[in-house]
């Protein structure tokens, strides 16, 4: 990667971690050092976008996320992503996604079309899906519900960190790892950030000690896309991301209600790294 690369990519994490901040071309040049004129050709020759358009997607990225899964107000919002006033908000999110930010919030399902993904983040390139039909009865499952709370900002980044110290707690009360656990994964709104509803759990028959008491997990039926990743735990999350964000949107497929359900289980290479073999299912219904 060349000189002028690594000035791109190190500016666009930069850019990330300032989304909430004044971020005018005279503040991003000087960061950058270069002049304005020679950044904004850079900047497009390299992303195809111009640092301003860029700007306002990832903005309009976050906002999106915070609608949907927090209760802040949309006055709030459009402050807190640097627009000058609710209304130019308001008309740059209808701009962008075709619809009011309070119809986004209030819609019934999860359209992620024309979400811009940072381009700081991994792109794991093409991914396939396919669609299933999961049968009322087909996962009948008994487990633990958990909860954990994220700021916007971190709701597409990974949460192996917090889901690990949760999947231990769940594996201590089995009193062993299950050779195939499942996840049930909603987002919730609550307050000022989102509440993640983390369920694990095991099979039905699935033996346990007298002493062990396991409440029945929601039934997941419908129709889903499912995705199956064999890897290193670390990846997975790009790949999700993508999911959501392009390959969902290609499809013509919005998220529909109910919670992403996972079935997964870890193994030791001869290496000793660990490895996740693991099947993801989000629940969809066609876009509008």
């Amino acid at each position: 990667m060349g000189t002028q690369e690594n000035h791109i990519r190190e500016l666009l994490v930069w850019i990330e971690d300032n989304l909430t901040n004044p971020l005018s071309l005279d503040i991003v040049s000087a960061k950058s050092g270069y002049s304005k004129w020679y950044l904004q050709r850079m900047f497009k020759k390299q992303t195809n976008l111009s640092l301003a358009s860029y700007i306002r997607a990832r903005r309009l990225y976050l906002a999106a996320f915070a609608l949907r899964f927090t209760q802040k107000s949309i006055l709030d919002i459009s402050v807190e992503y640097q627009f000058d006033s609710q209304q130019t908000f308001s008309r740059c999110f209808k701009k962008h996604f075709a619809e009011s930010p309070g119809a986004y919030r209030h819609a019934r399902n999860q359209d992620f079309s024309n979400l811009v993904r940072s381009l700081s983040a991994n792109q794991p390139g093409d991914i396939q899906v396919e669609r299933v039909t999961i049968v009322p009865g087909q996962y009948v499952l008994k487990g633990k519900s958990y909860s954990y709370y994220l700021e916007v900002a971190e709701l597409d980044k990974s949460h192996l960190h917090i889901r690990n110290g949760i999947r231990e707690q769940f594996y201590t009360l089995l009193g062993g790892r299950a050779s195939l656990t499942y996840s049930l994964t909603q987002m919730i709104p609550d307050g000022e950030r989102a509440r993640i509803d983390y369920s694990l759990g095991v099979a039905a028959d699935y033996p346990l000690n007298n002493d062990v008491e396991l409440e029945a997990l929601p039934e997941i039926h419908g129709e889903f896309c499912r995705f199956c990743y064999s890897g290193k735990p670390v990846s997975l999350n790009d790949h999700l991301a993508q999911i959501y964000t392009q390959v969902l949107p290609e499809l013509g497929l919005a998220r529909g209600d109910g919670a992403d359900l996972t079935l997964f289980n870890y193994s030791l290479n001869e290496q000793e790294e660990l490895l996740l073999e693991l099947q993801h299912l989000v629940p969809v219904v066609p876009l509008r």
